[in-house]
């Protein structure tokens, strides 16, 4: 057998390997899932701590039983290289299934192994998984990207954009977005879809000249939705009148009736079907 040969069947091999591996994974089988791993295996996974050992099938166990039913599990890209005894794999990961208590998760995530062969074929020493994280000073894990996004993450990035940028958690995202079009003249400039298809993580509106930010409420993550308090988004627009009358017309309430302010603008406040209170203010104009 050629060198290209013996290195055509070790892939095959471990591709074998992995594809068993990935299967007990979604069947949730610690016993199956540790069979093919090293004894000193090293784990650096998505979860704490910094790095682990997949040896101990009892911290495996207690993850499956946090997930109702079987896992999904899907490696793409997977690519292997293979050197003498020791080989790496690399492939894009995706995770998705429901938990106990009714909330879902599905994320794409980079995967590597680390393999090496043994007496007992080849077994996977070190495994290690990561996602990429915002660089906007959130430090937001990344967990919303797709592999098959046409987005062009190498494009240039756009100017920062000026001020600060009221970025809301509304219940309803997309009817929040459509509502704000008829209300406020609002021009959707981007959206993104979580993986359910429906709610969105990111919804890009121009309002007035300004940017306005919204989201879905994403419980699994750490982020519910409240009621909105203790604020207010103000439109400093040319004609309050027009502005106001729009407003009302597409269903907003009035909290606080358009009058001219004790400072002399004309000023109002109104309630949205969302629960965000916006004002209306306008300079008066000369004779009016």
């Amino acid at each position: 057998m050629t060198i290209t040969e013996s290195r055509s069947a070790a892939v095959a091999e471990i591709e074998e390997v992995i594809g068993d591996w990935a299967e007990a994974l979604r069947r949730k089988d610690a016993a199956r899932v540790l069979a093919h791993g090293t004894e000193d295996c090293l784990v650096f996974s998505l979860a704490p701590p910094l790095k682990a050992s997949d040896a101990d099938a009892g911290g495996l166990e207690q993850w499956f039983s946090t997930w109702k039913g079987p896992l999904g599990f899907t490696l793409e890209e997977l690519d292997v290289s293979v050197s003498g005894d020791v080989a790496f794999a690399t492939a894009l990961t995706h995770l998705s299934g429901e938990k106990h208590d009714g909330q879902k998760a599905a994320l794409w995530y980079r995967l590597t192994l680390g393999l090496t062969r043994t007496d007992r074929g080849w077994k996977i020493a070190h495994q290690h998984e990561s996602v990429p994280f915002y660089m906007d000073g959130s430090f937001k894990a990344a967990i919303d990207l797709d592999p098959r996004s046409e987005v062009d993450w190498q494009a240039p990035s756009r100017p920062p954009m000026p001020g600060v940028i009221a970025y809301l958690n509304v219940e309803d995202a997309d009817a929040a977005a459509a509502f704000y079009v008829r209300a406020f003249g609002a021009k959707e400039e981007d959206r993104k879809h979580a993986q359910d298809g429906k709610r969105l993580i990111h919804c890009h509106l121009t309002i007035n000249g300004g940017a306005l930010m919204l989201n879905d409420p994403f419980p699994e993550f750490g982020h519910p939705w409240k009621p909105p308090e203790g604020f207010v988004l103000h439109l400093v627009v040319d004609d309050a009148d027009f502005w106001w009358n729009r407003a009302v017309e597409a269903g907003a309430e009035v909290t606080m009736q358009l009058e001219i302010a004790f400072w002399g603008d004309h000023y109002g406040q109104l309630r949205d079907p969302f629960g965000v209170t916006w004002g209306i203010v306008a300079p008066v104009k000369e004779g009016g």
